[in-house]
């Protein structure tokens, strides 16, 4: 294991300003830190989960789960990144806000010996090089699955508008492109103004959800490349209050990304008509046994893949999978 001192951990959490699971006082063998693109978002607790479990059955693991703990256009995460390295954990498991800003950080992770794997979202194709694999869904898949539960419910088409959360997040990207290439253009018009991006800021995405809904009274669907707004429970029941007659009708469709808790909740009581989801647990659970892996001089396949759980109303009693 590369020298690593807790106290330095502890004081750089500090400084940042973030909430951390903290190092064990009896040092591990070695340290892999799992970096979320943010600390507020149930999607990334479960991950953390997923990675302890991971560290505790290896035996001689840390899992440090550090991220921004808030929203942003990934300057934090990087700056952690680069900290990171800089104190020589063993290994790197980053869900990649700035794929751009990261691929640096990877590359000087690369130098300093020490392996990255992506998971959630990745780099960009042509700095793929630079980590090990990625590990979570194709994302393009997660947009393909929204478009046809679309075309499902609305077969002759309509206007529609995509939130997003950060234009440089490759995952949100991709799953974009997927909801666009399956949606004939034909059928489907997205509406001036469209896509937005919320930087997985969850009162903006009710904030501009609620203009959205506004300046377009007739709009067919709101699709959603991840699940921000439903993030902030009370305003989302709020929001769709008032266009509940359209929502449960079918006229106006709202379709999200991830299928926490809270969520299919959400999908029950018809305030959703669908929800993709990842299973993040697992994404943290196979990030640490694969730089294990690698640091231990085990080829690694790439991609690794995980499954998704499409729930619509019908099926949301059975359609969860950790």
């Amino acid at each position: 294991m590369k020298p690593v001192n807790a106290l330095l951990f502890a004081a750089a959490a500090a400084m940042l300003g973030t909430m951390v699971a903290p190092l064990s006082a009896d040092a591990a063998d070695k340290v892999f830190a799992l970096v979320p693109k943010n600390m507020n978002n149930p999607f990334f607790d479960q991950a953390r989960d997923g990675c302890m479990k991971a560290a505790e059955e290896i035996g001689g693991i840390e899992c440090y789960y550090i991220g921004p703990g808030e929203h942003g256009g990934g300057d934090e995460q990087f700056q952690m990144v680069q900290d990171l390295i800089a104190k020589g954990v063993d290994g790197l498991a980053v869900s990649v806000s700035n794929a751009p800003a990261i691929a640096k950080a990877a590359a000087a992770a690369k130098e300093a010996g020490i392996p990255v794997v992506t998971w959630d979202s990745d780099l960009l194709p042509r700095d793929q090089a630079l980590r090990a694999t990625y590990i979570g869904t194709v994302n393009t898949e997660i947009g393909k699955e929204i478009g046809k539960r679309l075309i499902a419910l609305k077969p002759d088409g309509g206007t529609y508008c995509i939130q997003s959360g950060g234009p440089a997040a490759v995952n949100m990207n991709e799953r974009m492109k997927g909801m666009l290439d399956t949606l004939p253009a034909d059928k489907w018009t997205q509406v001036a103004g469209c896509p937005l991006y919320n930087n997985d800021d969850f009162p903006l995405s009710i904030v501009q959800m609620t203009d959205i809904l506004a300046k377009y009274p007739d709009l067919d669907a709101m699709l959603n490349a991840g699940g921000a707004p439903q993030m902030l429970p009370e305003a989302y029941r709020q929001l769709t209050s008032r266009y509940e007659d359209r929502i449960k009708s079918g006229e106006l469709v709202l379709l999200f990304v991830e299928t926490m808790d809270v969520q299919m909740g959400f999908l029950k009581d018809g305030l959703s008509h669908g929800q993709v989801g990842q299973r993040p647990y697992e994404m943290g659970y196979r990030a640490i046994y694969t730089l294990n892996d690698v640091v231990s001089g085990k080829t690694v396949p790439d991609p690794i893949t995980v499954g998704l759980d499409v729930c619509t109303p019908e099926t949301a009693d059975s359609c969860k999978t950790k």
